[in-house]
Order: structure tokens, then C-alpha cells, then sequence
């Protein structure tokens, strides 16, 4: 039972975080600026599909000859362009539309969660560390988010396990800055995690399907931290974190 109530109550975090998100229009700031910026990335690329790469591949495949007994093959060649630009394109830009929008907005996120947490969680106060060691924490997250991602490729292909695999980083990521905030290194929020395994998987799980939707990834942020200051951290990592700093 406990473990479907941790499991329960990951979920219940990343719901409440896009909920909290959007009930909350000071930090709604913190999201725009990376959503324009995808938006018009895509318009630019749909731009130029439209006025340039569309109508000279048509060109090109109108200017191909075919003997008369192959000639249906032109209108199928024809049929496979429009579905290309028209549906293939359109669906991969949509499937990663998502990471695109994490990828422009990883740093306003951390000035989200830093917003956050000042006024959500005042007795949980970010370490006092240099611009350089916020730097090199955050390269340690992002080389063990590649890591575990190439991990994942070797294990995709096993329905059950990729899934749980897959659900338990995507979990992890979402603590990423809320870990960094705190000053602490990889070695301690696996620690962490390693304490509340169902809790983090909860959460990914949920975030996995709602980071589809560029809109959501901004709550997912703030659920990463809500689950993080009321389950993840605690008193002695706080005591260990003063002993260092001393």
C-alpha cells in the first residue's frame, strides 16, 4: 500500500503544480518568452517548406519521366510528397515540440523555480553558492540526464521496463533545478531519489504524457519542486548541506 500511495502522491504533485501554475499569473512571465520563441521557430520552418522546399521538390518530380506503363508512378511520387510536407512533418514538429520548448526555457524555468520557492518554501532557502558551482552542478545534471537517456535507448524496446525506465528519468529531471537551488551534487539527489523511488516515478509518469503539451511543461516545474521540498528533501540533508558550507 505505501507504495501505490507514494506512487498516488508523485502524480498528484505534477497535477498540482500545473494547476498552481495557472492560478498564478505572476509566474506566467517565466513561460512566455521560450513559447514565442518556439512558435516562431516553427513559423520560420513552415515558412520555409511552403515557399521553398514544397514547390521545388514538386518541380522536381514533375520534371521526372516515366515510360508510359510506369506513369501511375507520378501520381503516387505525388501523393508521398503531400504526405510528406503535410502530414509526416507537421506530426515529427509536433512530437517535439515539447523538448524544443524545455530546451528554450531551461533557463527562465530555474528563475521560475528560484520565484517559486522563495515564497512557497522560505524555510527551505537556497544554498548560498557562487554563479560557478550553480554552473557545474547544472553540467553534472544535464551529462546524467544523457546518460540515463542512452540507457533508455538500450532499453526502449522492452515494453514494461523502457516504460518504467523511461517514467522514472523523466521524473528525476523535474528535480533537476529545485537539487541545483539547494547546492547539491548528482550523488545526493540519487540518494534522494533512491529513498522515494515510487514517489519520483508517480510524478514522471504523469509528466510524460502532459509535457505533449508545451503549455503543461511550466507546471510540471513547479510540481517538480513541490515534490521535492514536501517528500524528497529533508532535515539531514538541510544539516549535512550547513556542516559543508561552515
Amino acid at each position: 500500500m505505501k507504495a501505490l500511495d507514494d506512487l498516488t502522491y508523485g502524480a498528484e504533485c505534477a497535477l498540482r503544480g500545473i494547476r498552481v501554475f495557472f492560478t498564478r499569473p505572476r509566474l506566467w512571465p517565466y513561460a512566455l518568452p521560450p513559447l514565442l520563441v518556439v512558435l516562431l521557430l516553427y513559423a520560420g520552418i513552415l515558412a520555409a517548406l511552403i515557399c521553398w522546399a514544397a514547390p521545388g521538390l514538386r518541380e522536381w518530380a514533375v520534371g521526372l519521366s516515366f515510360p508510359e506503363w510506369l506513369s501511375w508512378l507520378q501520381t503516387v511520387l505525388d501523393w508521398c510528397l503531400s504526405a510528406f510536407f503535410w502530414v509526416v512533418i507537421p506530426l515529427i514538429l509536433l512530437y517535439f515540440i515539447g523538448t524544443f520548448y524545455e530546451m528554450f526555457g531551461n533557463m527562465l524555468f530555474d528563475i521560475l523555480v528560484d520565484a517559486f520557492e522563495k515564497k512557497e518554501y522560505p524555510e527551505h532557502p537556497g544554498a548560498d553558492q557562487s554563479y560557478t558551482k550553480t554552473l557545474r552542478l547544472t553540467a553534472g545534471y544535464i551529462l546524467l540526464t544523457i546518460v540515463s537517456y542512452l540507457v533508455y535507448f538500450l532499453l526502449f524496446w522492452v515494453p514494461v521496463v523502457g516504460f518504467i525506465f523511461r517514467g522514472a528519468i523523466c521524473g528525476r529531471s523535474y528535480l533537476h533545478d529545485s537539487a541545483v537551488r539547494q547546492g547539491f551534487h548528482v550523488s545526493v539527489l540519487k540518494k534522494q531519489v533512491a529513498k522515494n523511488r515510487m514517489s519520483v516515478l508517480g510524478f514522471g509518469i504523469i509528466a510524460r504524457f502532459a509535457e505533449a503539451i508545451p503549455f503543461l511543461i511550466p507546471g510540471l516545474v513547479i510540481g517538480g519542486s513541490i515534490l521535492y521540498h514536501t517528500r524528497i528533501l529533508n532535515a539531514d540533508d538541510l544539516s549535512a548541506r550547513k556542516k559543508l558550507s561552515a
